[in-house]
């Protein structure tokens, strides 16, 4: 987690208008990331788009690049996020396998319960480092 600092154009001269952004990943007990916000924003883009690289494209990730990645992961998870199929009428298609779909469930409730929480104890300090800062 961390604050970022927000410039606004209403602002007083040397006063800054803090909020927090904070991100999740997951990773092995050795420090290895696995999962994150960028694959789980990744896998919903590829729910949304049914294409791979109408995925990469809107997340603005090369191709190449988050394939590579995406393969990487299903190898140590030990399983697949996405079933890919050539040709047809569309041209092909990516779609979520199932333990992808539970993914990106996880990370949607795990945002989704905790984000009040955190932004509640936030504003309940953020008059503390205003303090600081003043």
């Amino acid at each position: 987690m961390f604050a970022q600092i927000i410039h606004s154009s209403q602002m007083e001269v040397n006063r800054l208008h803090l909020r927090l952004d904070y991100k999740f990943w997951i990773e092995t007990e050795n420090g290895v990331s696995l999962l994150g916000e960028g694959k789980w924003k990744l896998l919903k883009a590829i729910r949304e788009t049914g294409s791979l690289k109408a995925a990469v494209d809107q997340m603005g990730y090369t191709y190449r690049q988050t394939w590579e990645k995406l393969n990487n992961i299903e190898e140590k998870l030990g399983f697949k996020l996405i079933e890919r199929s050539r040709g047809g009428a569309k041209g092909g298609e990516t779609v979520l396998t199932r333990k992808g779909e539970k993914i990106v469930q996880f990370f949607d409730k795990l945002y989704g319960e905790v984000d009040n929480d955190i932004q509640r104890t936030f504003n309940d300090l953020i008059d503390e480092l205003n303090e600081i800062m003043d």
